[in-house]
């Protein structure tokens, strides 16, 4: 029987092709998966190990305390006195707006520390330029670089990020003034960019980071570590001494200061990644639901394949048991054709991970992280191919198995039965979810909505074999087109099965990409309606700015983004002499772009307007990358489903070639045949796209209901642009699915077609 199988999977290897698809992508993406939460452990752990890689030893709180301290700078230098102790290095940070003179500011602020004294233990690497010789100097990250268009040699400037946001009215009750204004620096060099947020964006010496923000190291800001450089070995006794003598000049352990200690690098390494390692652990979990996704959908299709080319072998299969062969051999003949194909489709996708991973670290564009894909991976990618087909095999072989040589010499096949077990069991499920659901809209509780959520999804897929075969025979007959439209809804409905697993696959995607859609969509509309109640004003020109003429107010208003632009009486506005409306769709570039250019029209900083406008953007922006990377993760199971579509319709073409033939023979232009195929395969993805739409629209509603506040109230949206371009796409992936099975179809001459025998 290996024999037959090897046989068949290589003479008619055409057959497999979408199964083989299916499987490498689904291991690809596990394995890719794997390797991104590799790549990011390896990432911290060489950014981390890199900030301390100049020292000897480092002054840092216990690990059970708080993790900052303070130091103020004079017993930083007494802590250079101690003998045996060459430099030290407190490394204070503060966030700056920064921006040059050829790209404005958009409002996110920029990590910026002080430089050590010793530019030995300086830990990063300098690229470009030199060390910073005056106060007047900084280095940059080459990211920061490239985004402010600088290089060695220009000038950018710093704002700090507590002068940025102070407001007129807050710095005059400190008596500090108006909000500090930028700084200029020179750009002396350039330093290689960390992957993590390890090192600082913007290097600054003391004098410089003094001069941007005078309370910084002043003031005894937080400190996480102070390094040390020593002038001999590390040993135990040497490291306790010195936490003795931290400690007397710290004040370690009284009053707000924790107690502290002495360790080396690669101890304080060691435990911030055992810190880090939970927020590293729940994103493998989360990219691992995305890849269990994709597999529930290519298992799907992937028993959905083998099913129908099992069915299309009963006379073959017939055969084989007529010329000796026993149930149990015909059955692991299934099983061992669905091992090849997993074997072979899982190495072509961890095969294409792997190589795109040394392209990657060969190439240098992500220099900034490690890209590192462990044998760990590469085997659970291998193996999540083997037990996905081997899993999708299991039903085709247990019919195989079950099947009477007598009916599969005659050609007879059952018809499909209603599984009334699962589509019962599936109801209770979907009710009791749905019911759950609600609840939790109503109460405002998320645990209940994400329940009722994940078990309402669970009763739609399990009960798919009772409602999509008849939506697809009665949209197939409302298709305009005569007989092609009439022909392709009574090909569809010939086998319900095949064609609920081949929509329900589709009809995964689509519903959470639906839900995904409308739960932004409604957070952010419901979001920024109650901000805009709660803060009105986008931006607040202060009276400082003096008297706003007509012709200023006619340039504001014309600015992309902006509403409406009204003067105020200062005494009836907070002092605001003028408040702009700007639209809600601006995110955090968008919204800052628009700021510098009102405050040039006004002849202002950015820093000097006020109002709601940036906090608004951030929200924008932060459910733009959320929905971004959402959809990016679901992009594997829709291109699965994709495939189901394509691999079913090519089957059934190879299954109708006699019938497709006769119809050519009464009468049927290939023009009309192509056509009925087009249309199959349009109303097979029509019905899942529609169904997914309005269930994913009433999840993702219901499931912004229940993670909000209480007294938040969340008005039902659809987002219109996103459903239409899903439903674009719908069709689209039906003409693409069913272009090469059209193009087979239409080449059979009527003769050729009628005297084939399978």
């Amino acid at each position: 029987m290996r024999t037959v199988v090897l046989s068949r999977l290589r003479l008619q290897w055409t057959r497999y092709l979408m199964v083989l698809a299916v499987v490498a992508v689904s291991s690809g993406f596990m394995t890719a998966a794997l390797g991104l939460s590799s790549t990011l452990t390896a990432s911290m752990t060489n950014d981390l190990a890199a900030q301390y890689k100049n020292a000897d030893a480092v002054v840092t709180s216990q690990a059970d305390d708080a993790f900052s301290f303070s130091a103020t700078p004079q017993q930083v230098e007494e802590l250079s006195r101690v003998t045996g102790v060459e430099s030290v290095w407190a490394q204070y940070t503060t966030g700056a707006i920064p921006r040059s003179n050829t790209v404005s500011s958009d409002g996110s602020a920029t990590v910026t520390s002080n430089l050590p004294d010793d530019p030995a233990m300086f830990p990063a690497q300098i690229t470009q330029g030199e060390y910073p010789s005056g106060d007047d100097q900084a280095l940059l990250d080459e990211s920061l670089a490239e985004k402010l268009e600088v290089g060695v040699g220009d000038t950018v400037s710093l704002q700090d990020m507590s002068g940025a946001l102070a407001g007129e009215s807050e710095a005059t009750e400190q008596g500090a003034g108006a909000p500090s204004a930028a700084k200029e620096f020179t750009v002396s060099g350039l330093t290689e960019t960390s992957a993590t947020g390890a090192f600082a964006s913007v290097w600054l010496s003391n004098g410089a980071l003094t001069r941007l923000s005078p309370d910084q190291i002043s003031g005894g800001s937080p400190l996480q570590a102070i390094q040390l450089a020593l002038d001999g070995s590390v040993s135990d006794a040497r490291l306790q001494e010195l936490t003795t003598t931290a400690g007397q000049i710290l004040a370690g352990g009284q009053g707000q200061q924790p107690e502290l200690r002495v360790v080396t690098p690669e101890q304080l390494t060691e435990e911030m990644l055992d810190q880090l390692a939970a927020g590293s652990n729940i994103l493998t979990v989360f990219l691992l639901a995305f890849a269990g996704l994709s597999i529930l959908v290519a298992l799907l299709v992937v028993t959905n394949t083998l099913s129908v080319l099992t069915a299309q072998r009963a006379r073959e299969l017939a055969l084989l048991r007529c010329v000796g062969a026993t149930s149990k051999q015909v059955r692991r003949s299934v099983l061992t054709e669905g091992l090849v194909l997993g074997i072979v489709g899982a190495s072509i996708g961890v095969a294409v991970v792997w190589a795109l991973a040394v392209a990657l670290q060969t190439s240098g564009i992500t220099s900034a992280l490690t890209v590192t894909v462990a044998p760990r991976d590469l085997l659970v990618g291998f193996l999540t191919g083997i037990v996905l087909t081997m899993v999708a095999s299991l039903g085709p072989a247990r019919r195989a198995h079950g099947a009477s040589p007598l009916d599969g010499l005659r050609g007879s096949r059952a018809a499909d039965g209603v599984p009334r077990v699962r589509i019962v069991l599936g109801a209770l499920i979907l009710v009791a979810g749905a019911g759950t659901l609600v609840l939790g809209a109503s109460e405002r509780n998320p645990i209940l909505g994400i329940i009722g959520g994940l078990a309402s999804f669970l009763g739609v897929v399990m009960t798919s074999r009772l409602y999509l075969p008849p939506l697809v025979q009665g949209l197939g007959r409302l298709l305009p087109g005569g007989q092609p439209s009439r022909l392709a809804a009574v090909n569809a409905a010939r086998y319900p099965a095949r064609t609920a697993t081949t929509a329900t696959a589709l009809l995964i995607g689509v519903l959470l990409v639906a839900t995904v859609l409308t739960g932004q969509h409604v957070a952010r509309v419901n979001l920024l309606n109650e901000l805009d109640q709660n803060r009105p004003v986008d931006i607040s020109v202060p009276a400082s700015a003096g008297q706003v003429s007509l012709e200023q107010v006619q340039q504001i208003s014309e600015l992309n983004g902006v509403l409406g632009v009204k003067t105020t009486d200062p005494a009836d506005a907070d002092g605001a002499i003028a408040q702009i409306d700007a639209a809600q769709s601006l995110n955090n570039s968008s919204a800052a772009e628009l700021q510098e250019k009102v405050a040039e029209i006004l002849n202002l900083t950015a820093g000097e307007l006020q109002g709601a406008l940036m906090e608004k953007a951030s929200y924008v922006s932060i459910l733009d990358v959320m929905l971004t990377v959402t959809l990016g993760l679901l992009a594997a199971a829709v291109v699965v489903s994709v495939l189901g579509i394509a691999s079913t319709m090519s089957l059934s073409v190879l299954e109708r070639v006699r019938e497709n033939s006769l119809l050519r023979a009464l009468g049927l232009t290939r023009r009309q045949l192509g056509a009925m195929i087009r249309r199959e395969a349009l109303v097979i993805s029509l019905v899942a796209t529609i169904v997914g739409l309005v269930v994913g629209w009433a999840f993702g509603t219901l499931g912004v209901m229940s993670l909000v506040t209480e007294g938040m109230t969340v008005e039902p949206t659809v987002p219109w642009a996103g459903f239409l371009a899903v439903v674009v796409a719908a069709v689209v992936v039906a003409v693409l699915a069913s272009a090469a099975p059209v193009r087979r179809a239409t080449r059979v001459s009527p003769v050729e077609g009628m005297a084939r025998v399978d």
